[in-house]
């Protein structure tokens, strides 16, 4: 794996640990455990949710459009959209995976703060900042001509 390419997870996997961990901290001070932890688990899931989303295309923005015509990305997106609403509102997987439904506000905070890693992969792709291997060609062209 490329050296840029894994510094580029590490720090978005401290992103989503930090919101993920934030709103634990907040909605337990708010709420208590049950909605804290059902709130923790379902941030989660919507920054891996929109991290796949971003990962689509790594220069182009996620508002280009070109996910529109990834029909396996938006069918996969549709199905982890409806797994995460229904885990914390269905009862029976409520009582299996020890969830409680959310309110509106509940929800906007997990949504807002999941919605952190897009602005962070959308600053990156703005500023054209590679995590990859460098193209063949450009590698090529900087090496030194022969003697």
């Amino acid at each position: 794996m490329p050296r840029r390419l894994m510094s580029w997870l590490v720090f978005c996997g401290l992103v989503m640990a930090a919101g993920t961990l934030g709103v634990l901290a907040w909605s337990n001070a708010n709420y208590g455990d049950v909605v804290a932890r059902t709130m923790g688990v379902t941030t989660f899931a919507l920054f891996r949710l929109f991290s796949s989303l971003e990962t689509a295309d790594e220069d182009e923005s996620l508002f280009g459009g070109s996910i529109l015509g990834n029909r396996p990305l938006l069918m996969g997106t549709g199905l982890s959209v409806l797994t995460i609403i229904l885990a914390t509102e269905l009862g029976i997987l409520q009582r299996v995976l020890g969830t409680v439904s959310l309110s509106i506000d509940q929800w906007a905070v997990c949504i807002g703060v999941a919605l952190s890693l897009i602005v962070v992969e959308e600053v990156r792709k703005l500023l054209k900042v590679r995590t990859g291997d460098e193209p063949a060609a450009a590698v090529v062209a900087a090496a030194p001509a022969a003697a």
